[in-house]
């Protein structure tokens, strides 16, 4: 396929300003689905303008600057969602953190990135930031989503909201003048991965970064408003943080899952056309439809094939048109089992240190078993040694405050990824594991 590369570089300035495009051109579509008692509440995109507005007043009047940090410490849910786009409204950038992280691991994620506010899930989380309280002495003020804390320095949600409110009264101009200073080339994400020394390092990323992932991305034709997007990774993983920025380049609303292990039951509830997964996430249903039989089924077909093929349909429900799976660890055989039971299952390559993806595979790459090619714009090489090089508008600024790590990977425009792989002769990636 042929992409006219101006499309790209015309691509809007930031991640807010697609939310906006988003609102002007369907402000009535619905934008996302999430749990709540007794089943599952829609949220079209301008209910969710008017709650990011307000959430989004009330970080400036806090006292938000241009790319200031905040923490968003909350599992996969609708508040989450709103947390990220009211950051990057009030010019600020986001750090996600596990909200069942350790004292040590939320202590050296706040105190690293220099996290001035932060947004947490549950009184739980907020009792942890309590407790750390002497070594996060950067971050001025929590909110808390759900529930109350009773420390005056925590608000909650709906405090956030009041106080958005009024400072628009008093400033009617303030987030209009606040959009002006987001810049392209500003901070929008700061992610914090693994080095596989036991230490965590922050991968800085620019609004050019994500939108150029968003639009590329959206440039391959796989997806459409007409889907639905089933979404039950970490809101701070990149592959999810990638799969919102589809959204808003696209349009297509996503169905939100954050619960614990409640995929089985929510996926066919949902109804998708697309389910986001992981290696992981596809074994652990895997194990579930197949029960008891698990081990040995490609070898059992004749016996099994009717009953385990219905649990599997039933499982994605009735509308899937494929699963893009990214991440480690997918094997051929956990792919030709789905493709066996009837589902399409995309891999895609990608790390925090190339904003997301790079390179996705297409329905007519499905049965090759590889990562499909390059996004428009982006460049994979293989080096001598076996691994994959990047050079792509998506590649980090480096890592945050580690100018010799950044220097150690980056360099020339080309990013070493730390891992393995091999392109075949049509270009096409298949990514072998960790670089050794």
């Amino acid at each position: 396929m042929t992409i006219d590369p101006v499309v790209i570089e015309k691509r809007p300035r930031s991640l807010v300003h697609m939310f906006l495009d988003r609102v002007h051109d369907a402000p009535d579509d619905d934008a996302y689905y999430y749990p709540v008692e007794g089943g599952w509440q829609e949220s079209t995109w301008a209910q969710t303008q008017v709650l990011v507005e307000g959430l989004a007043a009330g970080l400036l009047a806090l006292g938000l600057q241009p790319e200031d940090r905040v923490a968003v410490i909350a599992s996969t849910r609708y508040e989450s969602v709103l947390a990220h786009v009211a950051t990057w409204w009030a010019g600020g950038a986001v750090t996600g953190v596990d909200p069942a992280a350790d004292e040590e691991t939320m202590t050296r994620v706040l105190v690293d990135s220099g996290a001035r506010m932060v947004v947490a899930e549950s009184y739980d989380v907020v009792r942890v930031l309590w407790r750390i309280r002497a070594r996060i002495r950067d971050v001025v003020k929590v909110v808390q989503i759900d529930g109350e804390y009773p420390d005056p320095r925590v608000l909650t949600l709906e405090g956030l909201l009041g106080l958005g409110h009024e400072h628009l009264e008093a400033q009617p101009r303030a987030l209009s003048q606040r959009l002006y200073a987001v810049r392209r080339q500003g901070l929008a994400a700061l992610p914090y991965v693994d080095d596989h020394a036991g230490r965590l390092r922050g991968v800085r990323l620019s609004h050019a970064a994500l939108t150029y992932q968003a639009t590329a991305l959206t440039l391959l034709g796989q997806v459409t408003k007409a889907d639905l997007l089933y979404l039950p990774l970490p809101l701070r993983s990149s592959y999810a943080q990638a799969a919102l920025g589809v959204q808003l380049a696209c349009g297509f609303p996503v169905a939100l899952e954050g619960r614990e292990g409640r995929s089985v039951d929510s996926i066919p509830r949902v109804r998708p056309t697309v389910v986001a997964a992981t290696p992981y996430l596809l074994d652990r249903l895997r194990a579930e439809v197949e029960g008891e039989e698990r081990g040995g089924l490609l070898r059992r077909q004749k016996t099994i094939d009717k009953r385990v093929r219905q649990r599997v349909r039933e499982t994605f429900g009735d509308r899937l048109r494929f699963v893009v799976c990214g991440g480690s660890g997918l094997d051929g055989e956990l792919v030709d089992f789905f493709a066996w039971a009837g589902v399409t299952v995309l891999e895609a390559y990608g790390r925090a240190e190339t904003g997301g993806a790079v390179s996705v595979a297409t329905a007519d790459d499905a049965r090759e078993h590889t990562a499909g090619r390059a996004l428009s714009g982006t460049e994979v090489r293989i080096s001598e040694s076996g691994e994959i090089e990047v050079a792509s508008p998506g590649v980090m600024d480096g890592y945050h405050a580690r100018r010799a790590e950044t220097e150690a990977v980056l360099a020339q425009g080309w990013l070493r990824t730390g891992d393995s792989g091999v392109l075949d002769r049509d270009g096409r990636l298949r990514v072998l594991g960790r670089h050794v």
